[in-house]
């Protein structure tokens, strides 16, 4: 790369970020060397929705993947980092449906546009990743939609079938009726929900005005019911072990059933038993061996099983109510908060979840639970917590995988089934990937039953099936061996990710890859959190607290941004801090006041009147202007300094040297401690502090004297030790702030460190000869040249400002040896500094014009001006 040879005022981010983006890419710098025999380090990253643009979590998230990639890299690993792209789902049906009004009944050209509209997003996608200064070789680029993708899917699903894991049945599964799908446990979840509680009178058989009373939320199961339920320790009722119930709306009788798991202190403690309002429901169904009554479509109405046919469940609950309360059935309603089980895992559903007996296909993994746990026991996880949210996931499993999806667009089950006997007819491997709906079945009969009424599966896979593989998908199982050897087998694995989808991605990858090879794919994982917006809770457009990278990016620059990421805490979650203010007073405004504005101003005369402070953005830019200006300085005071190495004689430092290179030694050791367990945070901290604080306040204000020494020798070593030291910090930087890094590289430090690029440089050594404790005599130093520059200040003295004489009285021998010290007298301006005994304190007289003591290092000042 070309560089003026000049060093810029200001840092002037969006033209280096484009630079240096087109360089890397140009020069092909993070390109995977597959033959490098340096250890190896796989990243499985996770391969982000195609939802077009990247948010606040995904910039986080990233973030924190590239610092691995780079920092273990500069640790001597070779990495592997490929990156992927998750394609399928139901987001996509539905926004091709939007944006191009095609409906999935019209298959070929609703697929075609889904790839279309995926195609698209990827590409913007992998821009954003770009600007946030990404590693990732996308020579190894995947995308879940793609067909050689799809093969190995399908292939596995073929394993799981031959090794008797894969089956279909019917059984009642969570299911969406307003996505129309069929989803896992994984992707459900509780919400709080103000409902009711009604009290409802059932008629006792042969036993004249005699009633039970039952207590439900869910009144409109009331033709679904089978069985009533009551604890055999109820005391209230031991007449009615042997009773039966008639049911009103149905005109039904059901019996009554003892059971332990009856709790007697909701409601009556009498339950009714529907099929299916929950997941206790279908327990006691199948302990009693009840019947079973589907009463809703998969389009959320009500079947011809119910009087109600064709209303919508909500619209029948009210009929049923009103139907029940004219026949004198309904006792009472009582207000009643309660949990309901939705379809979380789609933050724009959380519709209700039913339980519908549907043919669905599962995979069994109950039965590998075990192994599941003892593969994420043996992984680092970090943090060490949140291994225990999939474990405990895994102990409390009770259901198989369902994997079926009803929907167009996603990897198609692989599989034919006799419509008369069920039997499942395979695919032959050679054949794969097939969409059983175009391909005709290998048999033209069943070879059970002998019927010919073979039908190709038209159902898709559960995303998760997709995304499960992905370490044998960046690994080219199948295709290249010794590939799949290095990059699986023999290789450290990272896996990066949210806890959100410990439950499902990592949970299912564990289990599918340990299957497929017999090795768990991880070696550990790294957890981050959500990002929150500043009130604590996660960013959501309803909440009014989220902020889109493109807000921030193009204002602050990307390494500002990575600084926040780094800023996190592992595995927690991280509030992205923003105010709102005033744009012409500057002034905060409250919640209330903000609330208010939007209520009765339009969105462009808000955003014309308020705009939002990003007060930990404008920390993190003085940071990059300080370490600017810092390299910048020495920049200027270097050119014209004949260098011809940067190489430090260790034994020939000054003491204040001696100090701050140990100071590097001691801050490095801490940080690489931190970074080692992937806690950016604190290491980044250490470092920050180091640069902004220890370098850039005291070290060179009290060596930049020597910079403008008459001794050449003296004015050259002064900068060729500091340069030194500057490039050792910068490079523990470059990882998190590649671009400004890089550009201090190329203008400072390029004739001295030839490297194209600071992504090839390693880990800074520590300095061997130099510790804290042989340094001390630099320390005091450091620390009186601070309390004297305090004390000008005080006195409203310029630091420029001549002082005439000094004298400190002390007991400290190490301090003694400060008395005439040059360093002191030419950063504080001092024509005359001593440092004299205590005992000799009645030597100074009394022309002093200032006198202090300071208890922190036991001394005495005496200031004449």
């Amino acid at each position: 790369m070309t560089h003026a040879n000049t060093f810029p005022k200001r840092f002037n981010f969006n033209e280096v970020q484009k630079r240096w983006i087109e360089f890397w890419k140009e020069e092909n710098i993070f390109k995977f060397d597959f033959n490098n025999i340096q250890k190896l380090l796989t990243i499985d990253t996770p391969p982000p929705f195609v939802s077009g643009t990247l948010h606040m979590g995904h910039v986080l998230n990233h973030s924190w993947i590239d610092f691995v990639a780079r920092y273990r890299k500069m640790r001597g690993y070779n990495v592997y980092f490929p990156q992927g792209f998750d394609c399928h789902g139901l987001p996509v049906e539905l926004a091709v449906a939007k944006n191009y009004g095609i409906s999935k009944d019209n298959r070929d050209e609703f697929l075609k546009k889904c790839v279309e509209w995926v195609d698209t997003n990827i590409e913007n996608m992998t821009n954003q990743l770009n600007d946030l200064g990404y590693s990732t070789d996308w020579n190894y680029t995947y995308r879940t939609m793609n067909e050689q993708y799809k093969k190995k899917v399908q292939i596995s699903l073929l394993e799981f079938y031959e090794r008797g894991l894969l089956y279909r049945a019917k059984f009642p599964t969570h299911f969406c009726v307003n996505c129309e799908t069929s989803v896992a446990k994984a992707e459900v979840g509780y919400q709080v929900e103000q409902g009711k509680l009604w009290y409802i009178k059932l008629p006792l058989v042969d036993r004249e005005d005699e009633f039970i009373k039952i207590a439900t939320t869910r009144p409109e199961y009331i033709e679904a019911c089978v069985g009533i339920l009551i604890n055999p320790n109820d005391d209230r009722y031991l007449d009615l072990s042997a009773a039966k119930v008639k049911l009103p709306i149905a005109d039904r009788i059901v019996p009554i059933y003892m059971d332990q798991d009856v709790d007697m202190h909701f409601g009556t403690g009498i339950v009714y038993v529907c099929t299916y309002g929950d997941e206790m429901d279908i327990k006691w169904k199948l302990k009693h061996e009840l019947d079973e009554i589907q009463i809703f479509t998969e389009d959320g109405k009500m079947n011809s099983n119910s009087k109600y046919q064709d209303l919508t469940i909500n619209e029948a609950r009210d009929a049923i109510i009103k139907d029940l309360d004219k026949m004198g059935f309904i006792d009472k309603i009582e207000d009643y908060e309660h949990n309901i089980i939705v379809h979380s895992e789609r933050s724009s559903c959380k519709f209700p979840i039913e339980y519908l007996p549907v043919d669905q296909w599962f995979i069994n993994l109950k039965d590998y639970t075990d192994d599941i746990i003892g593969s994420a026991e043996a992984m680092k996880w970090y943090p060490e917590k949140h291994k225990q949210r999939l474990i405990d996931w895994a102990t409390g499993l009770d259901w198989n995988w369902v994997i079926s999806r009803q929907r167009v667009f996603g990897t198609p089950i692989p599989f034919w089934y006799c419509k008369d006997c069920g039997n499942i007819i395979a695919p032959n491997k050679a054949d794969l990937p097939i969409d059983p709906i175009k391909t005709p079945s290998p048999v033209k009969q069943c070879p059970d039953c002998k019927g010919k009424s073979i039908i190709g599966e038209k159902d898709v896979c559960d995303c998760w099936i997709d995304s499960s593989i992905t370490p044998l998908i960046i690994s080219k199982w199948l295709d290249d061996e010794d590939f799949y050897k290095k990059t699986y087998l023999k290789a450290e694995i990272n896996r990066p990710q949210g806890y959100e989808i410990i439950r499902t991605w990592m949970f299912y990858t564990l289990f599918r890859c340990k299957v497929l090879t017999g090795k768990a794919p991880f070696s550990e994982a790294i957890i981050n959190g959500m990002v929150a917006g500043p009130d604590g809770r996660h960013m959501s457009k309803s909440y009014g607290n989220i902020v889109s990278p493109d807000e921030v990016l193009p204002y602050f620059g990307t390494d500002v941004i990575r600084q926040w990421a780094a800023m996190g805490t592992l595995g927690d979650d991280y509030p992205f801090e923003f105010t709102w203010v005033n744009i012409q007073t500057k002034q905060p405004i409250s919640t209330e006041k903000l609330l208010e504005e939007k209520a009765h101003l339009t969105e462009s005369k808000f955003n014309n009147k308020y705009k939002k402070n990003y007060e930990q953005l404008i920390g993190a830019s003085r940071f990059l202007t300080k370490m600017w200006n810092a390299y910048r300085f020495l920049y200027l005071k270097a050119k014209d300094t004949e260098i011809s190495n940067l190489e430090i004689n260790e034994d020939s430092l000054t003491v204040i040297e001696s100090y701050f290179l140990a100071k590097f030694n001691q801050s490095l050791e801490r940080a690489t401690n931190f970074f080692d367990q992937y806690n950016w945070h604190e290491g980044f901290l250490i470092l920050r502090s180091f640069l902004w604080e220890d370098l850039c306040d005291n070290y060179i204000e009290a060596i930049k004297y020597r910079f403008y020494s008459d001794y050449v020798e003296i004015k050259s070593n002064a900068l060729k030790n500091a340069l030194n030291l500057f490039y050792k910090i910068l490079t523990t930087l470059s990882f998190i702030m590649p671009f400004i890094c890089e550009e201090i590289h190329t203008i400072l430090y390029k004739n001295h460190y030839p490297l194209s690029s600071l992504y090839f440089e390693s880990w800074p050594r520590p300095y061997e000869k130099i510790s804290l404790k042989s340094s001390e005599e630099g320390e005091l130093t450091i620390k009186t040249i601070k309390i004297l520059r305090n004390l000008k200040s005080t006195l409203k003295m310029a630091l420029n400002q001549e002082v005439s004489r000094i004298i400190i009285s002390t007991n400290n021998s190490i301090l003694l040896q400060l008395n005439q010290s040059i360093d002191i007298k030419e950063t504080l301006k001092i024509r005359e500094f001593e440092v004299i005994d205590s005992g000799s304190q009645s030597k100074i007289g009394d022309a002093f014009d200032y006198n202090e003591r300071y208890e922190e290092l036991d001394i005495d000042i005496y200031l004449f001006k």
